[in-house]
């Protein structure tokens, strides 16, 4: 986990904690930060794509080249 998912994970925990069950509204705005924004970062996240796929014998090699885009 990295240390921007632990620190939006903190804020929306403590937010429902301090702000939804404690009654502050600054903690409840934090966590709503908090949460859109790992709403935000969940949604924007990359997929990988698999562009081949193919099971090497022992012994054998795979070559790996980049061409630059024509």
């Amino acid at each position: 986990m990295t240390r921007l998912e632990r620190i939006l994970r903190a804020g929306i925990r403590q937010g429902w904690r301090r702000g939804v069950t404690g009654g502050s509204r600054g903690w409840t705005v934090v966590g709503a930060v908090a949460g859109v924004a790992w709403l935000a970062k969940r949604a924007l996240k990359r997929s990988e794509e698999v562009v081949f796929s193919q099971r090497l014998a022992p012994g054998e090699t795979l070559q790996v080249f980049h061409e630059p885009e024509s």
